[in-house]
């Protein structure tokens, strides 16, 4: 008993001093870290044998269509997901069943979108293309509603659960996948095996956290729409920026030299989500806490975590070489790309910022925030591209999100 108020103390004095609930983080961060772990050792083995089992050609319209399908899930309402999340964390537990029909029913405009893109397709004699995108249109709201689930345990903070459900959904998902491609390089069996794999976890999923949830006092959270819809259009822009980058290497440098991007903005990627769990940490208590209070240790807490990325970055750059030799032997000319593209992650820190945002329903700064930055972002790639090839992709995309970062740090400390 002694040894445990020691213990205590003392991570009470290491908080005080950081401005970080420590105890709160290593309660909450060890099952969110588990689970970003498991997500980026999931999709560490898909690129595996993706990259080991279909051409080139193959694996880059892969990576084309998976983006599309992610842009087309902005007709569900994404930002729904942060509302609830800040909704539940306030005590209104209804969240979650409003937010999964309100998700489905604007989803549906996402499958009118991607049955005129195949119809586009069609038109113009890509006959596959066009046939996985019909098949994408029928499942599109339910892909991306039924994840609804993971903000609100988020708000609730039962990130143990929440860990667990990732990790086994993250299972499923990569086996089956894994077992489509040793069967299959036929593209459209592929992407439909990737919806199936994703929709089944995620209702059953729903279903369990629905039973929960029903068992507390409901009540209404008569502004969580007006808010969704605020933050969903505040992020359609920022949203679709990711996968600019997807869209201009395959249409100006084929699907083969999309395949080499991918392999080498992957692993910086998977890195850099691992930082998200921070982020899911922070919004409920950023919830929880006045402006006033947030600001005050702020810069304390993007400083501590810029220093512990620098230290990440510098150890992937390392070891990338070996790396690429080891893993990915048929993509070893990704290898520089990808260490260049590792700096990018230095800009992770200031996205914390956000996260205050979000929580105070700072509007105006959001949308300020979410327009001017991604709109650079694509005017840089549109430029580099055609330009630089690869290279010129990989150098928009830092020189991007350093404007994000310094444009972060404006807003939220401007008036």
């Amino acid at each position: 008993m002694e040894i445990r108020e020691k213990i205590k103390n003392w991570l009470n004095r290491v908080s005080d001093f950081l401005g970080l609930n420590i105890a709160y983080i290593i309660k909450g961060g060890s099952a969110l870290t588990l689970n970003n772990f498991f997500s980026v050792a999931a999709n560490f083995a898909l690129a595996f044998f993706f990259a080991r089992l279909l051409p080139k050609e193959i694996y880059g319209t892969y990576s084309y269509i998976l983006a599309w399908i992610s842009v087309l899930g902005i007709f569900a309402l994404p930002g729904m997901d942060t509302a609830v999340i800040q909704s539940v964390a306030r005590g209104f537990e209804s969240s979650l069943v409003l937010g999964l029909k309100k998700k489905m029913r604007y989803g549906i405009w996402g499958t009118l979108a991607a049955l005129l893109i195949g119809g586009y397709y069609l038109y113009n004699g890509s006959q596959i293309l066009a046939t996985v995108f019909f098949v994408s249109a029928i499942f599109i709201p339910f892909l991306n509603s039924f994840q609804i689930y993971n903000a609100y345990l988020v708000g609730k903070k039962e990130f143990k659960t929440l860990a667990f459900y990732g990790i086994t959904g993250q299972i499923f998902t990569a086996l089956v996948l894994i077992a489509a491609i040793y069967l299959t390089n036929n593209i459209v069996y592929i992407i439909s095996t990737y919806i199936f794999a994703n929709i089944l976890p995620n209702i059953f999923f729903f279903i369990k956290t629905k039973i929960k949830a029903a068992k507390t006092p409901l009540q209404n959270d008569p502004g969580i729409l007006a808010y969704a819809k605020h933050l969903s259009l505040i992020n359609v822009i920022s949203m679709v920026t990711p996968y600019i980058d997807q869209f201009l290497a395959f249409h100006f440098l084929g699907p083969a030299n999309l395949a080499t991007y991918a392999l080498a903005t992957a692993p910086p990627e998977q890195i850099k989500g691992l930082l998200k769990g921070l982020s899911d940490l922070a919004l409920p208590k950023f919830s929880e806490r006045s402006e006033g209070e947030l600001k005050k240790t702020m810069t304390k807490k993007i400083i501590i975590l810029s220093v512990f990325v620098a230290l990440v970055i510098g150890i992937y750059i390392v070891l990338a070489p070996l790396f690429y030799k080891i893993v990915f032997p048929r993509y070893v000319d990704a290898v520089f790309l990808s260490q260049i593209f590792a700096l990018s992650i230095l800009n992770a820190p200031p996205t914390l910022i956000m996260g205050a945002l979000s929580a105070h329903k700072k509007i105006k700064k959001l949308y300020l925030f979410n327009i001017i930055s991604p709109l650079f972002q694509i005017l840089a790639m549109v430029i580099l591209t055609p330009l630089y090839g690869l290279m010129g992709l990989v150098m928009a995309r830092i020189i991007g999100r350093t404007l994000n970062s310094f444009l972060a740090l404006g807003i939220y400390y401007g008036r």
